[in-house]
């Protein structure tokens, strides 16, 4: 649906700018709407369509990314978003917008209203990638991450997602909004993510400590983060499949031991029980996340047990090797090591 299309669509609705927005892809434009009445992100149109819907029905994966970040409800009826996403003709522009959508727990059992699912319109449009993504999430293991009641704890779900985006990075406002609502401890975010998991994702362990302090729930991912070797050797004996759990966003649990300080014995014991040493994290490996920090230790370890060291990921910035991204970092120890081992 075009941009204009939709705008006349929704041109009688309780909130036109926002479906106007998300039809023509203008973030600018949304952020100044969301900022001042950030609910509308949820807004009904007549049709009883979401601003997410509108955005993946007009193609806009840039958009769609924005109100995911937002708190937009990822599997929202009539027809879930991601059946729109799926469902675009171009590969490269359907797998840009269902890959987040599916990696922050899209309903991936939804269907068409004709009765198909999310699979059997990927494959009939032919969207290779998009098919096998989806059959590694319906493989992957998320069998520690998961807690009784982490939820919204009956509090607003806008308040929720504004404290697990500041989780990320603020641990000053963290604990401020901690002091005002403990019930905050374990909420979960509407992209499916825990305060805890925010914070650990982007290596920030003061934030991940002091929430795994006051008592958050603390999956093997996390605990691969904060350097917790027994508990991670722990949930190996327990369960051998937490060695293929993922953190939320899809993020493999060998990434966890790069994100924060260089978790490399960790390393060495999930790889030793099967953990695969070319697992995406937000479309990255290991090896790259390592080379950008420049853990030469880490590194070694990863090709040593298998990590390719010309694996080419997608990023923002562009298609790049983990040689790209020491060279980028100007990680010099890092570069001479990859090279060593056959990197170009």
């Amino acid at each position: 649906m075009g941009g204009l299309a939709a705008a006349g669509l929704y041109a009688q609705s309780a909130a036109p700018d926002i479906f106007q927005a998300a039809a023509s892809g203008d973030v600018k434009r949304a952020t100044e709407i969301l900022d001042a009445q950030p609910e509308l992100v949820r807004a009904r149109a007549e049709d009883g369509r979401s601003p997410l819907h509108v955005a993946t029905s007009a193609g806009k994966p840039e958009m769609v990314f924005f109100l995911l970040a937002r708190g937009a409800e990822l599997s929202a009826g009539p027809e879930s978003p991601l059946i729109a996403a799926v469902d675009w003709p171009d590969h490269d522009t359907a797998f840009a917008m269902a890959q987040p959508l599916i990696n922050n727990a899209s309903d991936l059992n939804a269907r068409s209203r004709d009765g198909r699912t999310v699979m059997e319109i990927a494959k009939s449009r032919g969207h290779a990638e998009l098919v096998e993504w989806l059959k590694h999430r319906e493989q992957a293991w998320y069998g520690r991450r998961y807690k009784p009641g982490d939820d919204l704890n009956g509090l607003p779900w806008t308040m929720v997602n504004r404290f697990v985006t500041l989780s990320h990075a603020d641990t000053e406002k963290v604990k401020q909004m901690m002091g005002d609502e403990p019930g905050l401890l374990n909420v979960r975010a509407s992209w499916d993510e825990l305060p805890v998991e925010a914070a650990s994702h982007v290596g920030n362990m003061t934030t991940a400590e002091w929430l795994a302090g006051k008592g958050a729930g603390v999956s093997t991912c996390t605990a691969t983060l904060l350097g917790l070797a027994d508990r991670v050797k722990a949930a190996i004996a327990a369960d051998p499949r937490c060695v293929r759990e993922r953190g939320a966003h899809d993020i493999a649990i060998l990434a966890y031991t790069a994100y924060g300080n260089p978790q490399t014995a960790i390393a060495d014991m999930l790889l030793k029980a099967g953990a695969d040493a070319n697992a995406l994290a937000l479309n990255v490996t290991p090896l790259h996340i390592a080379a950008s920090k420049g853990y030469v230790d880490l590194a070694a370890l990863l090709i040593e047990r298998g990590a390719d060291v010309n694996l080419v990921a997608k990023t923002q910035r562009g298609k790049v090797t983990a040689l790209d991204v020491a060279v980028r970092q100007k990680q010099e120890a890092m570069e001479k090591l990859l090279r060593s081992k056959g990197a170009r």
